[in-house]
């Protein structure tokens, strides 16, 4: 690695001398004013030569309208400016030689335009989906439904995204999605990452990225892409902020406060934000199980819980940047999470002999609390090299998570006529996990000619976690430790990476080749019964991405990536997980990564229908498993790597405007999923093909008025091993601007029909189940939003962190 390091920094210093080896330089300087003598702030700036007007170099004029353009070779040139509301301002051509390497301009007085606004509305709200060459973005901030929701609903209602009943993410029909937010991993594992989401208010969402199938610049974990969620930033200098207050009720209430803040004068930005919110949800599931002795049935399990759940959550984020220079820029930011979530509730499973015969009843009272904080900070740097466009970025994170599970159950058994057929028994559990992650990163940017360019990086990250569970049983006058639950699990993984992007454009070909290494280094320790594995391996991944302008109206892309996904933390920790007394989930420690291969073709027609055709291979796939013990009655969950999943389809999306008031957003989905692997002493072989179509019909009405009509469509879809059933869902959602567009009032009803609830099924070898799961989806809000301070300027700088690849995979609290 070392080694490495030292061939990189030589590399990057000799391309820079090489540049070094240059003529003269010089330079242009001046001031932009209004008629009045103000400043005009922002405006753009152009160096062009004299003779044919060619443009040599651009730049922005800063809050004071002042500017230096440097490293101008030499000759004769002029300087154009150009700001909204102005007319093209031209000077009188100037010379730079070795006599005048500097030159500074007399005041540039910019005239402003007349403008005949009475009779033009201006219509600059961005559409709800947007396709562009790498990703496909979701505006959130221009929908009217997500007002009130929370990000995890309006993940659901994006392009080929799929929620399943625990909140796991798909994409295009494939899980292991790496989730960000600001370019930031999540951290958490997919049960956690859906509670953060749930608890992470749509207001405070600018728009939603979708990267399938991302370059070797990001770490290469995730073999269905990177959702990249944006979070609002402000963009505007002085004091300027936003406020929103929402309530919501379905079967229960539901409240929500947001605060964000901005200040920006001369060489600094300064940034928070607030959020917190309190939710009550119902949730029913429902699970009928069979036990067989050949064809016949012995025993027939109807399992039924139902639960109310109790979350409360605040997040508070705190950001800096320091413009040290023109060129370089010192950012640092610090966030907070703290929160709590609470169950409780009765399973109640019947046990009949054969399939009508009830031979006992057993209820488990659950009544769980769970807490948890995080701390995650990040300082980085962006120096800009020199004018040819060389730059270099870095970051240092600390992450720190920290979760506390108190959880009880009572247990009792009864016969048909309710006679106690057991003393009742108390289980009661106490769970603590931190994870402690830091990672260093360096980027590197370097133009080789007008049209080619070189990027290269190092990274480094150290995850560790300890988790310590104890569990105690009592009944009657008797309590004993619980071995079989009680355990520490400490486990220390390394990963060192670097890459080496190469791109070019020739003539309407753009192209892109990439390759990415990744060293992984693991250890895990079961304290308690004092057992460890440790396992160090190297990968390479290679990108391929061309791009073909056919014509003005069609251009074709492809793409290709081999990629890898590693075992969530928690999925490693062999802890065995006591659901009731029939049903456990336990950790597998010897879980091995599963790798991809992932290909796309995209045509686009005027950027307004997009078609995609993709494929993937993924050997080894981690995923839940349902194992059975007839004569215990029992059923086990955890996680193998199981054979290999195949997926193929096509997805078209389309922004149609139907009327001058009516644009609606429509994207469909068909793709063919297959799993095959070994399972519960047989091959399993399961195959389907699933459509997914989402609709977003946006209105204008008069008087600042709005409506959204939104809806979904999932046809049959297996998670893993499990079969799910069509689910579909439709939103509806109305807006009132007023104060001059700076406040709003958006009421909307989800799931109106009240028709998303999943049901599913597995039958294969001695399992036999079926699951139906309906939740507290069909809630009434209404929002109001309000925008305060100066409106004009230009956006905060956003960061992107140094931890893609530790996104979620830690554990921090229950859902």
């Amino acid at each position: 690695m070392k080694t490495f390091i030292y061939t990189l920094i030589l590399f990057i210093c000799g391309l820079s001398l090489g540049h070094a080896q240059s003529t003269f330089k010089g330079s242009v300087s001046g001031k932009i004013i209004d008629k009045t003598g103000k400043a005009v702030e922002f405006a753009t700036v152009m160096v062009l030569k004299s003779k044919d007007s060619t443009l040599v170099k651009g730049g922005v004029a800063d809050a004071d309208g002042n500017f230096e353009i440097e490293g101008i070779a030499e000759g004769r040139y002029l300087v154009a400016t150009t700001q909204v509301g102005f007319a093209k301002k031209l000077t009188p051509p100037f010379i730079l030689n070795a006599e005048s390497p500097k030159v500074k301009l007399a005041a540039l007085i910019m005239d402003p335009v007349s403008q005949e606004l009475k009779e033009v509305k201006v219509a600059a709200a961005k559409p709800f989906i947007e396709q562009q060459i790498d990703k496909t973005v979701v505006n959130v901030e221009n929908s009217i439904v997500a007002a009130g929701n929370n990000a995890l609903e309006v993940l659901e209602r994006s392009p080929g995204v799929t929620v399943d009943r625990d909140g796991n993410i798909s994409l295009k029909g494939k899980a292991q999605v790496r989730v960000m937010i600001d370019g930031k991993p999540t951290y958490l594992s997919s049960e956690d990452l859906a509670n953060l989401l749930r608890n992470t208010q749509a207001n405070q969402l600018e728009k939603i990225e979708i990267m399938t199938n991302p370059s070797s610049k990001y770490d290469a974990a995730g073999n269905a892409g990177i959702i990249n969620i944006r979070t609002k930033k402000n963009q505007n200098m002085g004091m300027n902020g936003s406020a929103t207050l929402g309530v919501g009720y379905g079967l229960n209430p539901k409240g929500n406060a947001s605060l964000n803040l901005n200040y920006r004068k001369d060489k600094w930005n300064v940034y928070g934000n607030y959020s917190g919110g309190a939710r009550k949800n119902w949730r029913d599931q429902r699970i009928t199980r069979r036990f067989r002795e050949g064809e016949e049935v012995t025993a027939l399990f109807e399992q039924s819980a139902e639960n109310i759940t109790r979350n409360h959550n605040n997040n508070v984020k705190l950001g800096a940047d320091y413009f040290a220079s023109k060129k370089t820029t010192i950012g640092a930011i610090v966030n907070t999470n703290t929160g709590s979530w609470g169950s409780t509730g009765d399973n109640i499973t019947k046990i009949y002999q054969g399939t009508s015969t009830l031979e006992k009843i057993t209820t488990t009272g659950q009544d769980f609390k769970n807490t948890w904080k995080s701390l995650t900070t990040n300082l980085n740097l962006k120096h800009t090299i020199d004018s040819t466009g060389k730059e270099l970025t870095a970051d240092v994170d600390y992450a720190r998570y920290d979760n506390r599970s108190d959880q009880k159950y009572k247990i009792t058994t009864v016969n048909p006529a309710g006679v106690n057929l057991a003393i009742p028994r108390f289980d009661m559990g106490n769970t603590k996990g931190i994870v402690d992650i830091y990672s260093a990163k360096i980027d590197y940017t370097h133009p080789l000619s007008k049209n080619s360019k070189l990027e290269a990086g190092l990274k480094t990250a150290l995850v560790t976690t300890n988790n310590n569970m104890k569990f105690t049983i009592e009944q009657g006058d008797v309590a004993r430790l619980d071995s079989g639950r009680t355990n520490q699990f400490i486990y220390r993984e390394t990963i060192n990476a670097a890459y080496l992007n190469y791109s070019t454009q020739i003539k309407k070909t753009s192209i892109q080749l990439g390759l990415r290494g990744e060293q992984t280094v693991m250890r895990g320790n079961q304290v308690t019964s004092d057992t460890s594995f440790r396992r160090n391996y190297l990968n390479l991944f290679p990108s391929v991405f061309i791009r073909q302008e056919l014509n003005k109206k069609n251009s074709l892309g492809m793409s290709y990536s081999y990629r890898i996904d590693r075992p969530d933390y928690e999925d490693l920790n062999p802890f065995l997980y006591f659901l009731d007394l029939y049903t456990y989930q336990q950790g597998n420690p010897y879980l091995r990564p599963q790798f991809s291969h992932v290909a796309e073709v995209t045509h686009s027609l005027m950027g307004f229908i997009n078609t995609t055709l993709n494929y993937g291979r993924s050997n080894g796939i981690i995923t839940e498993v349902l194992r059975q013990n007839d004569a215990a009655r029992t059923t086990y969950i955890n996680k193998e790597n199981f054979g290999f999943r195949e997926n193929y389809g096509v997805a078209v999306s389309a922004n149609i405007p139907i009327t001058k008031k009516w644009m609606s957003i429509n994207y469909i989905n068909v793709n063919r999923n297959r799993f095959v692997g070994l399972l519960n002493g047989g091959e399993f072989d399961g195959r389907i093909v699933t459509t997914t179509f989402n609709t977003q019909n946006q209105f204008t009405l008069p008087n600042n008025w709005s409506a959204e009509i939104s809806g979904f469509y999932m046809s049959g879809f297996l998670e893993g091993t499990i079969k799910g059933k069509p689910m579909w869902q439709v939103s509806l959602g109305l807006q009132k601007q007023f104060w001059e567009k700076k406040a709003s009032l958006k009421l909307n009803v989800r799931d109106i029909f009240w028709t998303q609830q999943f049901r599913g099924s597995f039958v294969f070898g001695n399992v036999d189940m079926q699951i139906s799961n309906k939740w507290e989806n069909r809630v009434a809000n209404l929002t109001f939003s309000y925008r305060f301070g100066n409106s004009k300027v230009q956006a905060s700088r956003r960061r992107s962190t140094g931890l893609e690849s530790e996104a979620g995979r830690v554990n921090q609290g229950s859902n």
